[in-house]
């Protein structure tokens, strides 16, 4: 009867661990995503409507945020 207690106790801990870091990891997905969101919504200067200002804002890696 121990043994049995014993291993149930070992799979609880582990379910519970295995949710807390579901959890966890959901809570940064989140976070990063809403961060995402928030540096793709600006406004647009006048290079964004042209070649030279798009190739320019390529360059110096403005054009997009590094999250994409």
């Amino acid at each position: 009867m121990e043994v049995d207690i014993k291993w149930w106790s070992v799979i609880a801990v582990i379910i519970i661990s295995l949710l807390a870091f579901l959890i966890i990891d959901a809570n940064t997905s989140v976070k990063s995503i809403e961060g995402c969101k928030t540096a793709r919504i600006r406004p647009f200067p006048q290079q964004f409507f042209t070649w030279a200002g798009i190739v320019q804002l390529n360059d110096s890696k403005q054009y997009q945020p590094s999250c994409l």
